[in-house]
């Protein structure tokens, strides 16, 4: 309301100034050889230097109200394009996973970037812009129907080619200008693509190949570039062309009025400048016309994200009730939304226990990782139920159902931001220094967390840049585990693991297997991973399950689906670094349990009184120490597997 109040100001003052002219040459041409200071104006009665002195301030006014109102609207834009993107992010943040294989990322970042400030600069400052053109517009006309009706008879004549030229053009840029940011987006992807993977593009020595890829989307935005600016240029031409023709006709007939002393050169000279503002007022209503065209290409393609109702809503459904993590696949098919002639798969049938520890292993590309998106309900089943604790997860809150899953990807994906944060990322509560300090130790990355300068508090950078593979896929292991997950989900998790941290990992694993406390459901293609397992579930190449059952027995038996399937992968068991590491960690728990026995006993002996207080034999610091002894223990054995490893002797290609 305050920029409409000085809007509206800034142009009454400008609009003022072609009449107060005129009245002064008017004044000027009857008062011939008159002294200045002597020389009154009609308006207000005042001498002709008061009225100048009069007519400045009220200048310095309109120039002060046309700040305050540029300040404001920019003011006001800013926070209306930070509202869009909000909102849009927002909404694109709870989006289902059919969206997102549907849309690339670059495309998205274009519309949260050029895309929302476009809309913003059409809805704010163009807007602004818009309606000054109009009211300058409107008064303009009215004071020249004043000055001479006939003049303004004779201009009517320009203003329907104007319109015709204004819906004609207003659509082709409308639709250039949607164009142009879609090809915007084709490059932003583009970009995207290449500079995340910009170590594979050096790897391959494919820069070359990258580069003309990039030119050709940048060709494609100077077409489109080209052809919208001809339909601006075209429409601005026309508009321009229009308006000198019709200030050349006023020109011609007020002169020939004048002569015919029905008009004064006063009023002539203030009908000219009014005809010149009224022009430039038209001219700004298609530049607005123009802007709010290509605002309009911008925001159909926010409104497609902000208008879209997910499949899948994340908040919509029953709480999720967590009890021991009872998995069940009822007469399950499925396809992708993108492929839905592709069939994952088909009556798919099987229960997990609670409480136990589930591999799934199969073919390549049968389906293996898309059972655990299908716990997560990134996806529903095309036919049959998915339950979790006999409740059907179609019919959960998916923000519920996920905070009680831990899921652990071959490819770890961590946020900017320090070590601590991506480990704690996701929680609902603030862990404490010591649960994020155990949960590290367990997942054996405390040692290398503590030789940063920083510690828990390193930055590691845009998705965890200044870490290892390995240190990441340990990381992402305390992140799902520092949840107390009702169900796991391990991804081949230990993939980016050498044989010998995979034996440390594999560890905890199996301990987390032995206390019954979750559900793990495994998959992988080693067998050192599998052979963690209590119980496998072989999936066949049409995606149905061939095979269930204990592994020892599975695995015992040549005949079995499992034995045949390791024996095509030829999957190597574990080494005898890895067995050894295990065996190291597992001596260290049990001197540990002994001496807690031992003492125990001594203190029983000693006072059975106080046989409650002094049961917790070992204080935080001792067992913080018998676990940096494990964990240096293991980096003891690393490194010794690591000078004993004889590299393979590969001859070179002529």
């Amino acid at each position: 309301l305050t920029a409409i109040l000085l809007l509206t100001i800034s142009c009454s003052i400008g609009m003022s100034i072609p009449k107060v002219i005129g009245i002064v040459l008017d004044t000027l041409k009857t008062s011939s050889g008159s002294d200045f200071f002597d020389l009154k104006i009609p308006i207000f009665s005042l001498p002709l230097y008061e009225f100048l002195s009069f007519l400045t301030v009220a200048l310095l006014i309109g120039c002060a109200a046309n700040f305050g109102r540029f300040i404001l609207l920019r003011i006001l834009s800013e926070r209306v394009v930070a509202r869009l993107r909000a909102n849009v992010i927002k909404k694109t943040l709870h989006q289902d996973a059919e969206f997102f294989d549907n849309h690339k990322v670059g495309d998205l970042i274009s519309r949260l970037g050029s895309d929302a400030y476009v809309v913003s600069r059409s809805m704010t400052q163009k807007v602004s812009d818009g309606v000054k053109a109009l009211i300058c517009g409107v008064v303009g006309v009215g004071m020249m129907c004043s000055l001479s009706p006939q003049l303004s008879i004779l201009l009517l004549f320009f203003t329907p080619p104007v319109l015709f030229s204004a819906s004609v053009f207003g659509k082709q840029i409308r639709n250039t200008s949607k164009d142009l940011q879609e090809a915007t987006g084709q490059l932003t992807r583009v970009a995207e693509e290449q500079l995340s993977g910009i170590k594979t593009v050096q790897s391959f020595v494919a820069e070359g190949n990258e580069l003309s890829r990039y030119n050709v989307a940048i060709r494609d935005i100077f077409q489109v570039g080209k052809t919208a600016a001809f339909t601006n240029a075209k429409f601005f031409t026309t508009t321009s062309l229009l308006g000198d023709l019709s200030f050349l006709t006023v020109l011609a007939y007020g002169s020939y009025l004048v002569l015919q002393s029905q008009l004064s050169i006063g009023d002539l000279t203030a009908f000219m400048l009014y005809t010149e503002y009224t022009g430039n007022a038209v001219f700004g209503l298609s530049t607005f016309y123009s802007e709010i065209m290509q605002g309009a290409g911008a925001a159909s393609r926010l409104f497609e994200l902000t208008d879209r109702k997910p499949s899948i809503s994340p908040t919509v459904g029953h709480k999720y009730k967590p009890d021991r993590g009872v998995i069940e696949f009822k007469d399950v098919s499925f396809s992708y939304p993108t492929r839905p002639s592709v069939q994952i798969f088909k009556n798919l049938n099987f229960k997990i226990a609670p409480g136990s520890s589930v591999c799934i292993v199969g073919p390549s590309g049968r389906g293996k990782s898309t059972i655990a998106l299908l716990l997560l309900r990134y996806y529903n089943p095309t036919t049959g139920t998915i339950t979790i604790d006999n409740q059907d997860i179609s019919k959960l809150n998916c923000k519920s159902l996920r905070r009680h899953i831990g899921i652990v990807q071959q490819e770890p994906v961590l946020m900017s931001g320090t070590i601590r944060d991506n480990i704690t990322y996701g929680l609902t509560y603030t862990p404490t220094k010591e649960e994020i300090r155990s949960v590290a130790k367990q997942c054996f990355c405390h040692n290398f967390i503590t030789k940063f300068p920083n510690t828990y508090d390193t930055v590691i950078g845009p998705h965890g840049t200044l870490l290892s593979g390995g240190q990441k896929q340990r990381i992402a292991i305390a992140r799902a585990l520092i949840k107390k997950p009702t169900i796991l989900i391990l991804d081949e998790a230990t993939s980016a693991l050498d044989v010998e941290s995979e034996g440390a990992i594999n560890y905890t694993f199996g301990q987390l297997m032995k206390s019954k406390s979750m559900t793990i459901v495994s998959i992988a293609h080693r067998l050192s991973t599998i052979r963690r397992s209590e119980n496998v579930i072989v999936l066949g190449h049409d995606g149905s399950v061939v095979e269930m059952g204990k592994f020892k027995e599975l695995y015992a038996n040549p005949t079995s689906a499992l034995s045949q399937l390791l024996n095509e992968k030829a999957a190597p068991g574990p080494s005898d670094q890895q067995l050894q590491i295990e065996k190291v960690i597992e001596k260290e728990d049990l001197n540990e349990s002994k001496e807690h026995d031992d003492q125990k006993k001594d203190d029983n002996d000693d006072n059975d009184n106080n046989h409650d207080n002094d049961s917790n034999n070992q204080s935080p610091e001792t067992k913080d120490n018998n676990s940096d002894d494990i964990e240096k223990s293991v980096e003891h054995l690393l490194k010794d597997a690591a000078k004993e490893a004889n590299p393979i002797k590969i001859t070179p290609q002529p």
